[in-house]
C-alpha cells in the first residue's frame, strides 16, 4: 500500500492533516568484604602491577588472586551487551540515514487531467515543466488530476477516489497523483486534496521529503490558486529528491546511547581487570597466598596498654591507639 496526505479547506476554516501508511562480576568474589586497609580476620592480599605499582587490597575471601576475573557470567554478560548496543546503534543509524535512488516510473504518467477547470494553459504549461524536471531528478512521474466534488457520491473518501483513478491509470508503483477538487457550488472557495505515492517512491521521494511537500502545498493555496500550491510544493522538495540524507539531530543521541552502555563495560571491566592483574601477581608469588589471617591488636603509644578488641581509643588514657598485625602499624 503507497501514501497517502492531503488537506482542506471548508466553511471559510482552514485545517490540514496528512498521514501515511505503509550483569556484572565484581573481583574478590560475591559478598566478600574488602578494604584498602586491614580489619580483623583478613588476607593480606596486597599486590603490585606490572607498573610495579603498589595496591593495598584486604579481604576475608580467602581465594582471591587464585584465579582470573574472566568467568562464563563475565564473558556471556559483555556478550549480551555487546550485541544489544550493536542492536541499538544499527537501529539508530538506520533511522538517521535516508538513503535515496532514482526510480524508474513510466514518462507517460506525467500529465495533466484538469477536469474541475481550474488552471490555465498558461499554468498548465508551467506546471507541466516543473513535473518534467520532477520526473529528471528522481524518475517518479507524476499526473495532477482536479474534479469537482460530484466524488462523494460514490467515494467514502478521498483517499478511495485517488487510488482508483491511480490504479485506473496503469499500475505503476513508481508513480504518484496529486488529486485535487474544488466546489464551485459553495460560498467560500472549498477545495479538498490527496496525495498518493506507489511503494517504489520511498527512495527518491522520503517520509520526510513527502511531509514538506504536503505542508508547503498547504501554504501554497493560501491564495486559493492550485497552480500556485503545485509550483511552491515542487521547489520547496526539488532539492531532496533521491536524496541520501542523515539526520545530525540523532547524534547526540547516539553519543549518550554509547556512554550508557560504556557505563555496563566500566562496571564489568574494571573488577576484572584488578583480579586479572592480582591473578598474575599470586601466580608469580604463590607463597603470599599461604598467609594466614592477620590478627591486628591495638598498642596505646603512651601508655603501652593493648586491647585485643581493636578499640580506636585507648580505655586507660584516651589516646588514639595504633592498630598493628604484629609487623606494620596501621594508624
Amino acid at each position: 500500500m503507497g501514501r497517502h496526505g492531503g488537506g482542506s479547506r471548508s466553511g471559510g476554516s482552514h485545517r490540514s492533516s496528512s498521514g501515511r501508511s505503509g550483569g556484572g562480576s565484581r573481583g574478590g568474589g560475591s559478598g566478600a568484604r574488602t578494604s584498602k586497609t586491614p580489619f580483623a580476620g583478613c588476607y593480606n592480599r596486597t599486590y603490585y602491577d606490572r607498573r610495579g605499582r603498589r595496591h593495598n587490597y584486604y579481604t576475608n575471601d580467602k581465594n582471591f588472586g587464585k584465579k582470573s576475573g574472566w568467568s562464563a557470567g563475565i564473558i556471556i554478560a559483555l556478550i549480551f551487551i555487546t550485541l544489544h548496543m550493536l542492536a541499538m546503534m544499527t537501529a539508530m543509524c538506520t533511522t538517521a540515514v535516508t538513503f535515496g535512488a532514482k526510480t524508474s516510473g513510466d514518462p507517460g504518467r506525467i500529465r495533466i487531467v484538469d477536469q474541475a477547470d481550474v488552471l490555465t494553459d498558461r499554468e498548465e504549461a508551467d506546471v507541466l515543466t516543473v513535473l518534467q524536471q520532477v520526473y529528471e531528478k528522481s524518475g517518479m512521474p507524476v499526473t495532477v488530476y482536479t474534479d469537482d466534488y460530484s466524488w462523494k457520491e460514490h467515494y467514502s473518501s478521498l483517499e478511495v477516489y485517488s487510488e482508483e483513478l491511480y490504479y485506473g491509470m496503469g499500475i505503476d508503483e513508481s508513480a504518484m497523483i496529486i488529486l485535487f477538487t474544488v466546489n464551485d457550488d459553495s460560498d467560500f472557495y472549498d477545495w479538498e486534496y490527496d496525495v498518493y505515492c506507489g511503494d517504489n517512491t520511498e527512495k527518491c521521494f522520503s517520509d520526510a521529503t513527502f511531509d514538506d511537500f504536503l505542508a508547503a502545498f498547504q501554504k501554497g493555496m493560501a491564495g486559493q490558486k492550485p497552480s500556485d500550491a503545485l509550483l511552491l510544493s515542487w521547489h520547496t522538495v526539488m532539492d531532496d529528491l533521491a536524496k541520501t540524507k542523515v539526520d545530525l539531530t540523532l547524534i547526540p543521541i547516539l553519543i549518550i546511547l554509547m556512554l550508557f552502555y560504556g557505563v555496563f563495560y566500566v562496571v564489568i571491566l574494571i573488577p576484572v581487570r584488578k583480579s586479572n592483574t592480582a591473578y598474575r601477581y599470586f601466580r608469580e608469588n604463590p607463597e603470599k597466598l599461604t598467609e594466614p589471617p592477620m590478627f591486628l591488636h591495638s598498642e596505646c603509644p603512651s601508655c603501652g596498654a593493648s586491647n585485643a578488641e581493636q578499640a580506636q581509643v585507648c580505655p586507660y588514657c584516651g589516646t588514639l591507639l595504633k592498630i598493628s598485625d604484629g609487623k606494620v602499624n596501621f594508624v
